[in-house]
């Protein structure tokens, strides 16, 4: 097994792959721009299926997949390092990243992948903003996904549409540094074959056009999914608009930033994703907008933000005979995404579960450092196992150095809260810790190519 070092300090451990030899000698691609998608992403799928103990018929079923949709659906290849269309999916413009869910729990872990389907017209007179690449690409897979149900998919699109006639206007305001994505998909890989489909999609562009606040366009969206039945996401969503409504006119108001779906069909208490973007530099200000200022309540919340205490003592170094440590700024202005699962339910009071993701980049630290800090968690919180090869794993799911390589880490415990951060280039790392509950834990890793 050959070996190098990464420019960030990471080793990399090359590993044979004898599926994926098995099919690349059946594959013959006539586009440049798919064999370059194929070469620069097939390694690191065929190594994260084999090093997570997918069957020999899994790891052929995913990567044939993969090679018929994927690739035709990541537009054009990067002209001299730069992006045809730069999708702000990652902090390279990069569509696309890898992710792995490890759960306390289960002896399988789940390879996963997210990204933003483009086309040659993204970016053109055609289609500006990217409007019909994920459509397009949904579209064209919705026959060979067993299960899979646009519905909702569609309902969304839908609602974030910008018409054509109004793109160029949304353009001429699009802020700078802002993420241009229209909507996104991604995949869970399960180890029988299946493939479980999500979309998310970004409301700002259809605000920027519409003049309509993006929380309005994801509420209104939302509400629509209510069920004739009684069933409705009302509680939930009451819960998180009546506390932004707190922040009216204020400059630093939480930004509603995605809404999420799962794609399959409409079932009793299907579940809805909020994505909230909002400052959270110390503690006390990220648990005020975890419990949106107090409205969800109950045991599992105490032992949630219990858990992120924890955590965040932990990464920033802070001590728990401090009593002023919660009202600590760790990082000036920090901002956080907050992400409130919903489930549709009868009466009004919410059903929210939360995740919380940090991001890591504002740490100052090195991708070897954070390693590190990550393995200390897990081996203070009785996982020593993990974090004895937690280096080792992610070493054989990237590429060298020359590769710009970004990888997220997911740290879960429990059902209620998740804490995920990232770290910026020029690091090749992206780290995301989750804390969920006291139940069990789940870890995640992510590779953005």
């Amino acid at each position: 097994m050959a070996s190098s070092i990464t420019s960030n300090g990471v080793g990399h451990l090359a590993e044979a792959l004898p599926i994926l030899d098995e099919v690349n000698q059946e594959i013959r691609s006539d586009s440049e721009d798919q064999a370059f998608w194929w070469e620069a992403m097939s390694g690191t799928l065929a190594t994260l299926l084999q090093a997570n103990q997918y069957s020999d018929e899994a790891q052929r079923h995913y990567l044939r997949w993969f090679y018929k949709w994927v690739p035709p659906a990541l537009g054009p290849r990067p002209i001299d390092g730069k992006p045809y269309y730069g999708s702000w999916l990652t902090h390279d413009l990069s569509p696309f990243e890898f992710s792995i869910n490890w759960k306390e729990k289960s002896r399988k872990q789940i390879v996963r992948f997210t990204f933003e389907p483009t086309t040659k017209q993204a970016g053109t007179a055609t289609d500006p903003i990217n409007q019909l690449g994920t459509k397009e690409f949904m579209n064209t897979i919705s026959k060979d996904v067993p299960g899979l149900d646009l519905t909702r998919f569609y309902q969304f699109l839908e609602a974030t549409n910008v018409p054509s006639d109004g793109v160029d206007g949304a353009i001429a305001k699009h802020p700078p540094n802002f993420p241009r994505c229209r909507a996104v998909v991604a995949f869970d890989l399960e180890h029988s074959g299946d493939l479980m489909v999500k979309s998310y999609f970004l409301p700002h562009w259809r605000a920027l056009q519409s003049g309509i606040p993006a929380k309005t366009i994801i509420s209104d969206a939302v509400r629509l999914c209510n069920g004739p039945d009684g069933l409705s996401y009302d509680g939930s969503l009451d819960a998180i608009m009546s506390y932004l409504s707190t922040f009216e006119g204020q400059e630093d108001a939480p930004l509603a930033w995605l809404l999420s779906n799962d794609c399959v069909a409409d079932t009793p208490g299907m579940r809805l994703k909020v994505y909230i973007l909002s400052e959270a530099d110390s503690l006390t200000k990220l648990n005020e907008m975890y419990n949106l200022g107090g409205r969800l309540k109950g045991a599992h919340i105490a032992a949630s933000l219990g858990g992120i205490r924890e955590l965040w003592y932990h990464l920033f170094g802070l001590s728990g005979s401090d009593l002023t440590a919660n009202d600590k700024v760790c990082v000036d202005k920090m901002k956080c995404v907050f992400v409130y699962e919903m489930r549709s339910t009868q009466g009004s009071e919410p059903d929210l579960d939360v995740k919380l993701h940090i991001p890591m980049w504002k740490l100052g630290k090195s991708d070897g450092q954070l390693s590190e800090v990550m393995a200390s968690w897990f081996e203070s919180h009785g996982h020593p196992a993990l974090a004895t090869r937690y280096k080792s794993d992610l070493d054989k799911a990237f590429m060298t150095g020359d590769a710009a390589s970004l990888l997220e880490s997911v740290f879960e415990i429990g059902n209620y809260t998740s804490v995920r951060g990232c770290l910026d280039a020029p690091q090749k790392y992206l780290v995301y810790l989750s804390i969920e509950d006291t139940t069990s834990l789940n870890h995640e890793t992510m590779i953005t190519e």
